[in-house]
């Protein structure tokens, strides 16, 4: 390659790198800052977004419709947090931060790990009607050693499930709302009183005899709340839960998470709260969901087990029915 040559390429490529510098130097610096100002306000509009959707999944007191929105917290919380990164004012920085966090903690609170309560042991689990692997729930239930068993589902297919365990749950009882929306308790502890159906498809109630002590123990499938759900079931359920007398323990499938309105009016309704951690019980076309859960005066532990043939994992709970310094059982 000559020198001529070679010079001429070097002058080529620099006037080609000068005229993009150049047109660079075209763009204005306020559209830039506009192409920035854009990218937050739509961050911010996200943000905004979200947190309209996590307002309204707090507002479960007030419509069933809320309690289904909740179910999205863990999802739309996080994008709050966007705002907070995205608006230039302080005070919907402010409100974006802590309206994400607060979100977050309210979900992130029902996995916290419990201790024991050691007054009483539950087991609970939604059957699903067309189980056809009742000896295996049986045989899970047996080796959980628990005091009584709460159950849901229990259809004209699988109901057999209860003469199975009746030499070691005598005492036994099923409310059946259809062919496949049974309800039922088996306990080792004799009932004191008539068990309690609801008037539609939500709660079992009976109380027992706890070693000498009286205790309301209550089975519960409230359908959904929203839009498939019934409000006479939630009012049933409330008429029931409300009437007991004495300390409560309740579990079983509450179709709706444990952050929700509906999990919060039924703990105040029976001054009961959650048993924890919460865990995955149920899959809704692919969204992992905390359904089943327990709940007693003081809490304790829960722990999930296998499906078992049903579309919703069991599980086992370790619940304090009465706080440990008062001399209770």
């Amino acid at each position: 390659m000559s020198p001529a040559y070679a010079h001429g390429r070097r002058r080529v490529s620099d006037d080609q790198n000068a005229t993009t510098s150049h047109q660079q130097s075209l763009i204005p610096d306020d559209l830039q800052i506009s192409e920035r100002l854009l990218i937050r306000l739509a961050l911010t509009g996200v943000a905004f977004v979200s947190a309209l959707v996590v307002i309204a999944g707090f507002l479960g007191q007030f419509h069933r419709a809320a309690d289904s929105i909740a179910i999205l917290r863990p999802l739309f919380g996080p994008v709050c947090l966007l705002g907070f990164w995205a608006a230039r004012s302080p005070i919907p920085k402010a409100a974006f931060g802590a309206l994400g966090l607060f979100a977050l903690w309210t979900v992130a609170a029902t996995f916290l790990p419990q201790a024991p309560g050691g007054h009483i042991r539950i087991y609970a689990k939604n059957l699903w009607a067309g189980n056809t692997e009742i000896q295996a729930v049986v045989d899970d239930i047996h080796d959980a050693g628990v005091d009584v068993v709460m159950l849901q589902e229990v259809s004209e297919h699988n109901d057999r499930v209860l003469d199975l365990l009746r030499g070691e749950f005598p005492h036994q009882h099923l409310c059946r709302f259809s062919a496949w929306s049974g309800i039922a308790l088996a306990s080792r502890h004799p009932f004191t009183a008539a068990p309690q159906c609801s008037s539609w498809r939500a709660v079992l109630a009976a109380p027992i005899d706890l070693n000498g002590e009286h205790v309301w123990v209550a089975s519960i499938h409230i359908p959904w709340p929203w839009p498939e759900g019934m409000p006479e079931s939630e009012s049933a359920a409330d008429e029931i839960l409300s009437s007991l007398d004495g300390p409560v323990v309740m579990a079983g499938d509450f179709n709706i998470v444990p952050w929700s309105g509906r999990i919060s009016r039924l703990a105040e309704l029976t001054d009961t709260r959650l048993a924890g951690p919460a865990h995955i019980t149920f899959n809704l076309r692919g969204l992992p969901l905390v359904l089943d859960m327990a709940m007693a005066p003081y809490g304790g532990h829960a722990e999930v087990r296998p499906l078992l043939g049903s579309d919703h994992a069991g599980i086992v709970a370790d619940l304090a029915i009465w706080h440990r310094d008062s001399g209770g059982y």
